[in-house]
């Protein structure tokens, strides 16, 4: 079995990466990551990250043990920001998911994720694949319109490629309307929210929405496991 974490980490601390790495995830998409000099990590691990070179400490990191066979696609586009693909095992790919808006765009979180979509869709209707991690995105999101991009229709593109959000698959429950959260917006419990996800076409064993920790994120950790 693979077990994959995906975890916004906040403000990322090296107790922050330890604690992560102790989990025993075999691939671990962690946005708001430090740097590769900002951290430290255990023999036998191994990490990419992308982001603003002047904010060391929060870009988007990937880390994982190197029993297994992680690379960037050959085919990966930096004018998609903070959304890496990854070949993992020769076998799936792996997008490390985290729309982020950068100083004078104007783009919404929304469009940011479409626009990635659609720019990798033949390698997504073509291979197996898992999308995880931070979307920012969520149902009814406010300041955003179909003529730019909603997340609506993010969810329309991942369903007409076969991709669904594990949670929702497994619920039954209706984006929107999830009896979870993924996060706590400031650390208020009056002030949940779900925007982070899991799309996949691949067989899962198991899917997990962790406990929030606020003592570590303004998130929820999410296990999946093939």
């Amino acid at each position: 079995m693979m077990k994959i974490l995906s975890y916004n980490i906040n403000k990322c601390t090296q107790a922050k990466i330890d604690h992560v790495i102790s989990v025993g995830a075999d691939i671990m998409v962690l946005p708001e990551c430090a740097r590769y000099d900002e951290i430290r990590l255990p023999q036998g691990y191994s990490m990419e990250w992308i982001g603003d070179d002047s904010v060391l400490w929060k870009g988007l990191g990937v880390i994982w043990n190197i029993q297994h066979e992680v690379v960037v696609a050959p085919w990966y586009n930096s004018e998609h920001i903070y959304i890496l693909p990854l070949i993992v095992d020769r076998r799936f790919l792996l997008f490390a998911t985290w729309p982020t808006k950068v100083p004078g765009g104007k783009k919404s979180y929304p469009q940011i994720l479409l626009d990635a979509l659609k720019g990798y869709e033949q390698y997504i209707r073509n291979y197996p694949t898992l999308i995880c991690g931070d979307f920012n995105c969520y149902v009814g999101q406010s300041g955003v319109s179909e003529s730019t991009g909603t997340f609506e229709q993010c969810i329309d593109f991942l369903k007409d490629h076969n991709l669904y959000s594990l949670y929702h698959e497994r619920t039954g429950e209706e984006f929107g309307k999830e009896s979870r959260a993924t996060y706590y917006h400031q650390f208020k419990e009056n002030m949940p929210f779900f925007i982070d996800y899991a799309f996949t076409n691949i067989q899962t064993f198991a899917f997990e929405i962790g406990k929030w920790d606020k003592t570590e994120s303004d998130h929820c950790p999410q296990m999946i496991v093939f």
